[in-house]
């Protein structure tokens, strides 16, 4: 519903001329007699119009340092919002940029400003922590935002305290996983980031977007701050076409494998929280079970190198595909037979909403958000962190009672991500907040 100020031209062609209206979906129905009245009437409605759009328009200002999982959920807010009801302008940090939010760059500035910080990294740096701080708090002052929303844990201390000295109507903040939840880092450091997440919650905090129940019941259990400001909203992807599993094959250069091969796949970064090592090893162990088994990891990463080795030194090349990153990975997993994911931490990961969607079953760690996606003897099966003989006997459980009992057929297994994570679901749930 608009508002017009008494005395607005609006105002007074309103009280002069009786147009009734009725707007679906932005078509409006004007009722008037006469010529000369239907060319008013239309004049006085594209005013209203304008007026109500300059009036309800938002602006939001995000800010994020981290990618993967927190930069393709910014991607897709800023690609899918409602923006005749938003102005959206992105800050973000350049020092991580992947190669799934480099590529998405040109799609999100036909929607929104985008302006790189160099500085904002994810290692505390005093030099360019303050310098990223005073871009933000500049930047916040020029734009003035209506809405504030942080993405990372890094971006949440430098664009949260960004707002003193300035009116911020609503500030969010998406952790995407809690620093302190990250065993790289020692203790006092992470008990550090605790009573950081509880000060900047307490003071510069509207609501918090948890991305799976466990990331929520975390915080609340380190006491951050009252439940109420807490909101769970699932990480959600859009609905599209897949390739067979066939052409999955092909495109992947693995059309010469036997046809009763049996594909374990990954698409994930080869890094310290993905825990790309005990894949590695679950592989050995099930292809000296069975041969048939081929293991499959699309991606790349800091530890490429070290299951590399570890591929080579147990002779399993042939077995094991290290196939590097690609930009179509989240397509491939058509390939799959069982998806395998031996993350050491998560907030609600992604590569598995999207094996979901392929109707491919999950193998993963019993870690927050993981043990969200993955429903037991519906769509997959979980094991407990490092443990690679339940890893491996989970994986074969999964491969016989698809063999045996027709158990995770591909409809089954979709259905579960159609109820929770689509990218309208996700999307809905942050633009409410938004807007209430």
């Amino acid at each position: 519903m608009s508002h017009h100020k008494k005395g607005s031209p609006t105002a007074t062609l309103r009280t002069h001329l009786k147009v009734n209206t009725k707007t679906y979906l932005g078509e409006s129905i004007i009722r008037v007699t006469g010529d000369a009245e239907t060319t008013l009437a239309c004049k006085i409605l594209e005013t209203i119009q304008g007026e109500s759009m300059t009036e309800a328009k938002k602006k939001l200002l995000i800010v994020q340092e981290a990618m993967g999982g927190c930069g393709r959920n910014v991607v897709d807010i800023v690609t899918g919002i409602d923006h005749s009801r938003f102005d959206v302008t992105v800050a973000y940090g350049t020092g991580r940029l992947d190669d799934y939010y480099r590529k998405a760059l040109p799609e999100m500035e036909n929607h929104a400003t985008l302006i790189p910080i160099p500085e904002l990294i994810r290692d505390i740096s005093a030099p360019n922590d303050i310098k990223a701080w005073l871009r933000v708090h500049a930047l916040i002052k020029q734009i003035k935002p209506d809405i504030l929303h942080c993405h990372s844990s890094k971006a949440g201390v430098i664009g949260r305290s960004a707002v003193i000295g300035s009116h911020v109507a609503k500030i969010f903040y998406t952790p995407h996983a809690y620093a302190f939840q990250a065993r790289e880092f020692s203790k006092p450091k992470r008990l550090l980031f605790v009573m950081l997440e509880r000060i900047f919650s307490h003071l510069f905090t509207t609501c918090t977007f948890n991305v799976s129940t466990g990331e929520r019941d975390i915080a609340l259990q380190y006491g951050i701050d009252d439940p109420n400001k807490f909101k769970v909203v699932y990480n959600g992807i859009p609905d599209i076409a897949l390739p067979s599993r066939e052409e999955a094959l092909q495109s992947l250069g693995l059309s010469g494998l036997p046809q009763d091969a049996i594909i374990v796949g990954s698409t994930v970064r080869l890094a310290a929280q993905k825990d790309p090592m005990t894949f590695a090893r679950i592989a050995k162990m099930v292809v000296e079970r069975d041969p048939r088994a081929h293991f499959v990891c699309v991606g790349d990463g800091d530890l490429q190198d070290d299951v590399a080795r570890f591929v080579e030194d147990n002779d399993l090349g042939g077995n094991v595909h290290l196939l590097g990153y690609r930009d179509d990975a989240e397509r491939v997993v058509t390939a799959f037979d069982v998806y395998l994911l031996t993350s050491l931490y998560e907030g609600l990961p992604y590569s598995l909403v999207e094996s979901l969607r392929a109707g491919v079953p999950i193998v993963a760690t019993n870690v927050t958000g993981s043990n969200e996606v993955v429903r037991p003897d519906v769509n997959g099966y979980l094991f407990e962190v490092g443990n690679v003989e339940d890893g491996a006997r989970q994986v074969e459980r999964v491969i016989a009672e698809r063999s045996c009992n027709g158990r995770f057929s591909p409809d089954a297994v979709r259905n579960t991500y159609l109820d929770k994570f689509t990218s309208a679901r996700m999307l809905g749930g942050v633009q409410q907040s938004y807007l209430d």
